[in-house]
């Protein structure tokens, strides 16, 4: 009887230190996808200043400065839900603008602001109809394409979860996170958890299945002796 049930303790320990190993390995991944991301969104040297210095640099290998005189379109206004800043909800809010002379239409972040006590209603925001947009270009990353955008129409306003299907064609591709428009900055892409959170996960899953392994292997050579 103790060696039928040594047996069963094996098999079903054994596939659950190899789920334990699988998942220290996926936070090991995921710690280098963040590390990659960060990466990208270094700010480089290179200031553009005028549309056509943006049409000849790629924003999904680089992150610029850009500084130049825009005109918003307030009917694209849209707040992307659940961003998070000091741990208070919020939003992030985008709206579609265009160089002076009309020829670069551009996806714009406008800033954060917290949410309204209730969810049906949407905070106010007050943005000019021109100004001088001073701004970080960042790729489109997966912190804002991670699920539908289910979008809903608040209070005369569009909320959306993700930016998947939202932004319209004819947008220079890439973001532009907004310096000094609203009462805080976007954080916009980048990681909520960090490179380190992953590593120590992945301690965490790699220390469970050793300590799996030790206990199947105790059971395993008592249930010998015994037997």
């Amino acid at each position: 009887m103790r060696l039928t049930k040594k047996w069963w303790f094996v098999i079903v320990v054994l596939p659950v230190i190899g789920l334990c190993v699988k998942a220290g390995f996926w936070q090991l991944d995921r710690a280098q996808q963040k590390e990659q991301l960060i990466e990208r969104l270094t700010v480089g040297e290179s200031q553009l200043s005028t549309p056509s210095e943006l049409l000849m640099v790629n924003p999904d290998s680089a992150t610029y400065r850009v500084t130049l005189p825009v005109m918003i379109d307030h009917d694209s206004v849209f707040y992307l839900d659940n961003r998070i800043q000091d741990r208070v909800a919020g939003y992030e809010v985008f709206a579609e603008a265009s160089t002076r002379d009309g020829g670069l239409r551009l996806l714009v972040n406008l800033g954060w602001v917290p949410g309204s006590p209730t969810r049906d209603r949407l905070p106010e925001i007050a943005v000019p109809d021109q100004f001088q947009l001073d701004a970080l270009w960042v790729p489109m990353t997966e912190s804002y394409l991670m699920s539908d955008a289910f979008a809903e129409t608040v209070d005369g306003r569009l909320r959306v979860q993700s930016l998947r299907a939202v932004a319209t064609d004819g947008v220079l591709p890439g973001v532009f996170l907004a310096s000094g428009l609203l009462t805080r900055d976007a954080l916009g892409p980048k990681p909520r958890l960090g490179p380190e959170t992953h590593y120590g996960y992945a301690v965490q899953w790699f220390l469970l299945a050793m300590v799996l392994a030790s206990l199947s292997t105790y059971v395993f050579r008592r249930g010998l002796s015994h037997g």
